[in-house]
């Protein structure tokens, strides 16, 4: 195929993928946004103490049961084989191997589930052995309540995998609305009577009626789902060979949640509470940016890996790394430069203090200097999840993260919650330039100078709004006050506000193409708009 017949598909494929990628962005801002209130309403009902301090800590399990059964990674083993399977006309294979996927697993699964019902008190000890009785004892409540979910999750997230890998998003935008809204809804509705148990409560009906039920209900007009316990053959064992490392390995993007409970739990009391408040800031624009990208491309480059197009895979990927490595840049500078007045008008409210504040705004920094690392980390890891390679990511994220515990523990016992989330941006930057670069030594169609270009440009865009926003929030707080929250909400709005129109201005004179691209597109939709 010539060079320009290589980028016309990879132009068809990534307007595919743009479409889809904006269709998750949407979704997961809202779902954000909800995340935002869940998490406002936890903090005003109970700040920062024992209670929130359980509530966190009781997913531990369930999350810990559900990454040793890849769970959490259904779309990275699963998508790749079923989309392979669409590609070669081997439809009836895909359901064969869904069948077998739901059935085996989903069996171990509810075993599971039941025995660490029965062994809850004593996992949760072993956890978290520097918890007071009372946080125990939450803990072990809640993670009673909690624990179902996972089953619910992981066969709703399978189901979630067919509909993603025919290029059906509509389940994967409107799942994380429903959950997080149900948490929101019961835990108002039972928070007075039941304390954080009535967000555990919202948590286990939000898995059924979200990711298993709405998924359930989209895919039902082609879903072929029967009861199949043949785990010998070839396609089933193919899953497990791509899932073993995804068991066995260890990633920063999934542990470094964990080693703030653990190594927190340690801490003084509302440690836990801090880092989570700040870690679900900065998940915002990874999730609307990385996440969105890693998930609608992984489909379209399984696709093109099933039929053999690397060079075309490699562009693709390449492409979406310079969008991820723009937008997250510019937004980690903006989040750095608003962290202050933006967890204030979030939490600051009942019983979440300005020390809260304070401390949660210290980590929220930190974190969000990694930002564009994770956003890179997702995307590029895709590149060898669609060619059916788990091996190699995993063994890289599990080599670097084992490398990091030092430096959590260090950083931990000298700076506290900040020296945690610090760890964790300085480990999943490496994990990030890691994969890249072992990527390029797979496929040489990638272009590791563009990203270089990409990076050096985004830094600039990034430097200039973050500098404008930081220096109109100082000077807003010479203004007379509003109140606290209104202050906050100005303060947000108008850095924010000044701070972007500066990164576009920037963006304009440096990505001019992209900026093009961008503009002649909104125009369009526009003009449609007013035609109708």
């Amino acid at each position: 195929m010539s060079e320009l017949s290589h980028r016309a598909v990879s132009a068809l494929h990534g307007k595919r993928v743009g479409i889809a990628a904006l269709m998750l962005s949407v979704g997961i801002l809202l779902s954000r946004v909800l995340g935002y209130v869940r998490e406002a309403v936890i903090a005003y009902q109970q700040g920062a103490g024992v209670a929130t301090d359980a509530y966190n800590a009781a997913f531990l399990l369930p999350d810990l049961m559900n990454y040793f059964l890849a769970g959490g990674t259904l779309s990275i083993t699963f998508i790749p084989l079923f989309g392979a399977c669409l590609a070669q006309d081997r439809e009836s294979v895909g359901w064969k191997l869904f069948s077998t996927i739901a059935t085996v697993m989903g069996g171990v699964l509810l075993a599971g589930i039941v025995v660490a019902e029965v062994f809850t008190e004593y996992f949760i000890h072993l956890l978290f052995p520097d918890f007071g009785p009372a946080a125990t004892q939450l803990t072990v409540e809640m993670t009673r309540i909690v624990l179902p979910c996972q089953f619910f999750h992981y066969i709703g997230g399978l189901i979630l995998a067919t509909l993603m890998a025919q290029g059906r998003f509509a389940a994967a935008t409107l799942a994380p609305l429903v959950y997080n809204g149900s948490i929101i809804f019961f835990g108002l509705l039972l928070g007075s009577s039941m304390g954080m148990a009535g967000f555990a409560v919202g948590a286990l009906i939000g898995a059924v009626i979200g990711p298993f039920g709405l998924s359930l209900y989209l895919a039902r007009d082609r879903l072929q789902y029967r009861p199949h316990f043949a785990w010998r053959e070839v396609e089933f064992r193919r899953y497990v060979l791509l899932t073993i490392p995804l068991m066995l390995g260890v990633s920063l993007v999934t542990l470094d949640e964990w080693f703030g409970r653990i190594l927190g739990s340690a801490m003084e009391t509302g440690t836990i509470s801090w880092l989570n408040y700040g870690r679900r800031l900065m998940l915002v624009p990874i999730a609307v940016i990385g996440q969105a990208a890693s998930q609608a491309a992984l489909p379209f480059l399984s696709r093109l890996a099933g039929e053999g197009k690397r060079d075309e895979l490699a562009m693709m990927l390449t492409r979406s790394l310079h969008y991820v490595i723009l937008l997250a840049l510019t937004a980690g500078g903006l989040m750095v430069a608003l962290a202050e007045p933006t967890v204030t008008l979030v939490y600051q409210r009942g019983a979440f203090t300005a020390l809260d504040s304070a401390r949660a705004t210290a980590v929220l920094e930190l974190f969000a200097l990694g930002i564009a690392s994770w956003g890179v980390q997702m995307v590029a890891a895709r590149g060898f999840y669609a060619e059916q390679n788990t091996l190699t990511p995993m063994a890289l994220s599990t080599v670097v993260t084992l490398g990091s515990v030092p430096l959590y523990m260090t950083l931990g016992d000298r700076m506290g919650a900040s020296g945690l989330a610090l760890a964790a941006t300085i480990g999943i930057t490496t994990q990030a330039l890691v994969t890249v670069l072992a990527y390029k030594r797979s496929n040489r169609a990638m272009s590791l100078r563009s990203l270089l270009d990409s990076t050096l440009r985004g830094l600039v865009i990034a430097g200039g709004g973050s500098l404008v926003a930081a220096l109109m929030c100082r000077w807003m707080l010479l203004l007379p006050s509003w109140g606290v929250s209104l202050d906050a909400l100005l303060r947000v709005t108008v850095g924010g506000v000044l701070g972007g129109a500066v990164a576009a201005g920037l963006a304009r004179v440096l990505v001019p193409s992209d900026w093009s691209r961008l503009s002649s597109r909104v125009r369009a939709k526009l003009v449609r708009k007013r035609g109708r």
